[in-house]
Formats: C-alpha cells, sequence, structure tokens
C-alpha cells in the first residue's frame, strides 16, 4: 500500500508540473513587451498568440537536413504568403525562380559562387575551393529567388520591393510553422551581374533575395532581440484602452 500511494503521489507531482510548465509557457507566449521594455499581460486577440509565438520564436536555420519540400506545400504556402499582402502592387511584376532539382540547385550554386569569386577574399580562392563550395550550395534543400520587375517610376519600385518582402516575411513564418528553417540572404552579392545573369534574370528584373530553405534537426539558440521600444518615438501619450471606452 505504501509502494502504492509513492507511486500516485508521484503521479500526481508530474502532473502538477507539467500543468505549471503549461501555463508558465502559455504566459510567456501571451506576455507582451510594453514601452518600457518590461512583459505585460497580452493585449492581444487570442487568435494573435498563435502568431506572436511564431514571430519571437522563428530562428535562421544554416544546416539542414535531408528533406525534401513537396511542391504542393511550397506553392500553397506561397500562395498564402502573397495573399497577406493588402499593398497594392502589380503581382505581374513579381515573381519566383525555385530551384529543386539537383540540376537546378547546381545551376543556382554556380552563379552564387561565381558572384562570390569576384569579390574580396574569394578572388584569391583556387578553383577547387569555389567548386566544393558551389557543391555545398546545391546540397541545400531548396534555393529560392524573389524577383521584380523595375519600373521608370520609383513609387513603383518602393511599392513591388514593400510586397515582395511582406511576402518573404509571411512565408518565413508559415515555413517555420511547418518545421521549416531557412536563410534571408540580401549580401552585396544579391546585385552583380553574375548573379543575376546566371539566374536569368531580364535586364529589366531587379533579385530581391535569395531563400536557403530545408528542414532542420536542431534549432539554434536565440540572441537577445533590441527590444522593439528602442526602435519608435512616441509623441505625446498613446491613450489606453480603458481611455477610449
Amino acid at each position: 500500500m505504501d509502494d502504492l500511494k509513492m507511486a500516485e503521489e508521484r503521479e500526481s507531482g508530474r502532473t502538477r508540473d507539467r500543468d505549471a510548465k503549461r501555463a508558465s509557457t502559455r504566459a510567456t507566449s501571451q506576455g507582451n513587451h510594453g514601452l518600457d521594455g518590461r512583459i505585460t499581460q497580452s493585449i492581444l486577440p487570442e487568435s494573435s498568440h498563435e502568431a506572436a509565438h511564431l514571430i519571437r520564436e522563428r530562428r535562421t536555420i544554416r544546416k539542414f537536413v535531408k528533406q525534401s519540400v513537396p511542391e504542393q506545400e511550397l506553392t500553397a504556402m506561397l500562395k498564402l504568403a502573397a495573399d497577406t499582402v493588402t499593398l497594392e502592387h502589380d503581382k505581374e511584376a513579381l515573381r519566383f525562380i525555385i530551384f529543386a532539382s539537383e540540376e537546378g540547385k547546381r545551376k543556382a550554386g554556380a552563379a552564387i559562387m561565381a558572384a562570390y569569386s569576384s569579390q574580396g577574399l574569394y578572388r584569391l580562392m583556387p578553383g577547387k575551393v569555389v567548386q566544393a563550395m558551389a557543391e555545398r550550395v546545391a546540397q541545400i534543400p531548396l534555393i529560392m529567388a524573389v524577383i521584380i520587375r523595375e519600373g521608370a517610376d520609383p513609387s513603383f519600385h518602393d511599392r513591388q520591393l514593400a510586397a515582395a518582402s511582406a511576402i518573404v516575411q509571411s512565408f518565413t513564418l508559415l515555413a517555420w510553422e511547418r518545421k521549416l528553417g531557412l536563410v534571408w540572404n540580401t549580401e552585396p552579392i544579391i546585385g552583380h551581374e553574375a548573379l543575376t545573369a546566371g539566374l536569368g534574370l531580364a535586364e529589366d528584373e531587379q533579385l530581391v533575395c535569395l531563400l536557403y530553405i530545408g528542414g532542420y534537426d536542431k534549432l539554434p539558440k536565440g540572441k537577445r532581440r533590441t527590444p522593439a521600444a528602442d526602435k519608435w518615438t512616441v509623441l505625446g501619450t498613446l491613450p489606453n484602452k480603458e481611455d477610449e471606452s
């Protein structure tokens, strides 16, 4: 009987620990940084908690596992990401190139390393090293190029760039929700002629970024992030919800 009682107490203790952990997780995920940077009770609606959790928890993934991304799933994520953009823009002047096959990824890898090879210390690297690096790029499960068409009107360009960036941001969160990580590459090589020509861009097109996408098995540790409150200036006093009622 004593053994049974002790077993029941241990199980009860484990249950309490699980409940406490879940409550702590909910409190953290539902927390909100106030103007002073402290965690305060969330003012977001219940439907926003999951999105807020994804935004806070997403990490840049640089090491991928060998896991293919189904085309149907990728198409669905891109469509949903595009549907989230309410900014007026020309959808016909925005496109994506997806390199999923071995041949396609080798083509992308060669174009990427051709751009790198003309800059800085990369110019001193032996050809064999550059080729090996291109092969490493080709091992990434999926490579995506985000492209906009340029126009004479600067405001048109700004809208297209903003829309493309918004789509990518939504896509990164949808991918993370499906246990897919990525690198959002906007290094200076993005505008290099060797890269844009190697990827097949037209003369009136601009490469916005490259996305390196794939599954992961190890989650990188989170780094300290600058509080959002450090990035804005409030002129006057923001009204409280109670003041508006």
